[in-house]
């Protein structure tokens, strides 16, 4: 049996909401803006944020790709409606096409292009929500988890 810390969700939740309020007040921003995946990560941060910020503070955008399964695509849209959050939902695939097609060059060498390939999209995604926080005057809030840190693997500044 694994023994668990002692572990109070609603102080937790009360502690996560004030930093959220204490960095978007120290950044004087008007509130969040994250991305909305569909996954639990995005969901919990989410609606943390709107428990912290206030509905109105908070947008989420769902930005899938031809990857992106409708189940992750459905979950995504009930977040967003569920928490009244304002965002828009903008397909990334023509851009991700796009971006390969005008630097795919004769000379670049194939060991690595699946991978810099696969690290194209998150990145697409992080600078749409960069975008959008900059015309609403709003922090980036991450979704990432501890395991992916932990593993190393996750889009920075996001």
């Amino acid at each position: 049996m694994i023994d668990l810390p002692n572990f109070d969700a609603n102080i937790f939740i009360e502690n996560v909401c004030e930093f959220i309020k204490e960095k978007v007040q120290n950044a004087n921003c008007n509130g969040v803006i994250l991305g909305l995946s569909g996954g639990i990560d995005s969901a919990v941060v989410a609606y943390l944020a709107v428990k912290a910020l206030g509905t109105s503070n908070v947008r989420g955008y769902i930005l899938p790709s031809k990857t992106t399964s409708e189940q992750d695509l459905t979950d995504a849209k009930l977040v967003q409606k569920e928490l009244g959050i304002g965002g828009g939902l903008i397909c990334i695939e023509d851009f991700y096409n796009d971006f390969l097609k005008r630097c795919n060059v004769d000379d670049l060498p194939e060991s690595n292009n699946n991978l810099a390939s696969a690290n194209v999209k998150p990145r697409l995604r992080m600078t749409i929500l960069y975008y959008y926080a900059a015309i609403y005057h709003c922090l980036v809030i991450g979704t990432g988890n501890k395991t992916e840190l932990n593993v190393g693997y996750f889009t920075k500044y996001g």
